[in-house]
């Protein structure tokens, strides 16, 4: 229902008049625009063609001709629509598209290191999400800006208490300037596990953001998240809902908008995602601020106290306030998540939870994160068969249509979150089992998000041969600079319709009658083109996670063979042990092999070398 997909209250925003664009179909040929792979299984999507189809390089000489897959109904669509697999061309270049002498595309590329660059823009992102800081021209270039919504003192409103807190720092939401700690919980943890996951390759990428001291650049801009996170903390362990005004500002750049901020709500949701992600966090960061790493820690279990003893307390608007409500009626799956991760970063079973079923993350439902816990540094094989039968139904509708796993319900509020977030949920069934077939299917995802989908277009902004230029994100609106700021993912088709209206700054009816055209690329559509750190955070993980695999990496506790790459020449064999505690495994990353056991290495010798 919308209280658990959609990103806000519906609330008017003030929004310049519509040009209305088409969603009209642009191509016959359906393709990730970005590249593909040389040695990754390659799909595209035709509409309308029966017969051979000819790929052509940059000489003219056809190098394949591939013969479509059956004309099947992609529902979401309602199009007829056929899937071309070109795998057995590995060559990197650019290719052309071809059906009885017609060249339906001309872009169609094949490249390694792939996504590096769509990790790093995705990354890059939260950096020009920052508050309280300006944005030097040395890392923001031409979307340098001004300071906006300062460190400093702000009142508690009536719905929090009374008094006052210190705070600043963290992220920006998405298209507005509020900051949420429900929606920064599934977001952090997400670019948290993303690290945890890929410490080697993670600790040398770098994309052009101020250093915190010795920090890798992921951590260093997640710490800027996690110390405004810890500011939101009450005395007592309970954690404040949101910074926020009353209501959503203008068009206006983070130094122009000068409504007064308030510390809104406090609640178990709030609370609880906040435990979740500290105690990621320190583990984390153990290894590199262990005073960091254990203030964490000791946040975390503070919050989780006042959870157990507060399991209840729902949060919804107080009366005026219009801003993002992030509003949720169920909270068991927020303890979930939060005890799951308390159990792993400190083994005591008292937090030890019963993961009996879960759903693919989204801010209102996070029982998938603690299914993602439970089943990869827990013991609990009832997860783990909970992440399978879900990925073997993805897989199965990969197969046809646009290769996507998106089904017609999938198309809410966030829809790209939703198809990123099966991505990470199928990588997930790839690590514990290590069949390609979920590989192959994440990658999909990746496909669909950056051209392969019904609209043709890349849905990241300064990516792909047609991308979104006007999205619902108001420095991007206010900052005089053509070009959006790059690397965001925008939410994508849905039916919703809830920016639509006669108002000025609402939208004309843009609804196609199916949902995956339903979409507007217009700052006025806060319901299809509005940007958000929820929605980047999954593409973030899911491009790097796959660009991490590809070099040879793979998360310590994966079955043997994930990795892909250079480490794919050597495959050692890797017992699972029926405990994590004390599990010997054999590991083989960058070309060097070693034994693993709680989280240690050591050579072959028995020296630890980590």
């Amino acid at each position: 229902m919308f209280s658990k997909f959609g990103l806000k209250q519906f609330a008017p925003l003030a929004i310049s008049a519509l040009t209305l664009a088409s969603t009209a179909f642009g191509a016959n040929a359906y393709i990730n625009q970005i590249g593909y792979r040389s040695n990754d299984a390659k799909e595209f999507t035709v509409q309308d063609v029966s017969g051979p189809v000819e790929i052509v390089d940059a000489a003219g000489s056809v190098v394949m001709t591939a013969t479509p897959s059956a004309s099947a109904l992609w529902v979401p669509s309602s199009q007829n629509v056929s899937l071309v697999d070109f795998s057995d061309l590995k060559t990197p270049g650019v290719y052309s598209i071809r059906v009885g002498g017609q060249v339906l595309r001309n872009d169609l590329k094949i490249a390694d290191n792939t996504f590096e660059d769509v990790t790093k823009a995705a990354l890059k992102w939260f950096y020009y999400q920052r508050a309280s800081m300006a944005l030097e021209q040395t890392y923001a270039g031409q979307w340098a800006r001004a300071a906006g919504h300062n460190a400093g003192t702000y009142q508690l409103h009536n719905s929090a208490g009374s008094g006052s807190i210190s705070s600043g720092k963290g992220w920006y939401d998405a298209g507005d300037y509020g900051r949420y700690i429900v929606n920064s919980g599934i977001t952090t943890y997400t670019l948290l596990s993303l690290f945890e996951h890929y410490p080697d390759y993670f600790r040398t990428l770098k994309w052009n953001i101020p250093a915190e001291g010795t920090l890798p650049d992921l951590l260093a801009e997640i710490k800027y998240n996690l110390d405004w996170m810890l500011t939101m903390q009450d005395t007592d362990g309970g954690v404040f809902h949101k910074l926020t005004s009353l209501g959503f500002p203008g068009d206006d750049m983070p130094a122009a908008d000068k409504l007064t901020l308030y510390v809104i709500g406090k609640g178990t949701a709030a609370t609880f995602d906040f435990a979740g992600v500290m105690a990621t966090a320190s583990r984390v960061y153990k290894a590199y601020d262990a005073t960091f790493a254990a203030q964490c820690l000791e946040a975390a279990k503070k919050a989780y106290a006042w959870g157990a003893q507060n399991p209840n307390v729902t949060y919804s608007n107080p009366q005026g306030v219009s801003t993002g409500e992030y509003g949720d009626q169920w909270l068991d799956d927020e303890k979930l998540f939060a005890g799951t991760e308390l159990f792993i970063a400190t083994g005591d079973a008292s937090y030890k939870q019963n993961v009996s079923k879960a759903n693919v993350p989204n801010w209102g439902d996070v029982s998938g994160l603690a299914a993602y816990g439970a089943a990869t540094y827990g013991t609990d094989d009832g997860s783990k068969n909970i992440l399978i039968k879900t990925a073997d139904e993805f897989v199965k509708r990969s197969e046809t249509g646009f290769g996507v796993v998106m089904a017609k319900d999938d198309f809410v509020w966030g829809s790209n979150a939703v198809a990123a977030n099966q991505g990470i949920w199928l990588l997930h069934a790839y690590y514990l089992t290590g069949e390609d077939k979920y590989y192959k299917a994440a990658r999909k995802v990746l496909d669909y998000l950056l051209g392969k989908n019904p609209l043709d277009m890349s849905f990241m902004t300064g990516f792909g041969t047609k991308s979104p230029k006007k999205p619902h994100h108001r420095p991007s609106t206010a900052d005089k600079v053509t070009d959006p700021v790059p690397g965001m993912l925008v939410g994508g088709p849905q039916p919703g319709g809830e920016d639509i209206g006669s108002e000025s700054w609402e939208c004309k009816d843009y609804r196609t009658g199916v949902p995956a055209t339903s979409y507007i690329d217009h700052n006025c559509s806060y319901a299809s083109n509005e940007v958000a750190i929820n929605w980047n955070a999954p593409l973030a993980y899911l491009a790097g996670a796959i660009e991490a695999l590809n070099a040879g990496h793979a998360p310590s506790f994966a079955v043997g063979g994930v990795a892909k790459g250079e480490a794919t020449s050597i495959k050692p064999s890797v017992t699972k042990h029926s405990s994590s505690e004390g599990a010997l495994r054999m590991r083989f990353v960058d070309q060097q092999v070693f034994i693993e056991r709680n989280g240690k290495r050591f050579d072959l010798k028995g020296m630890q070398i980590k």
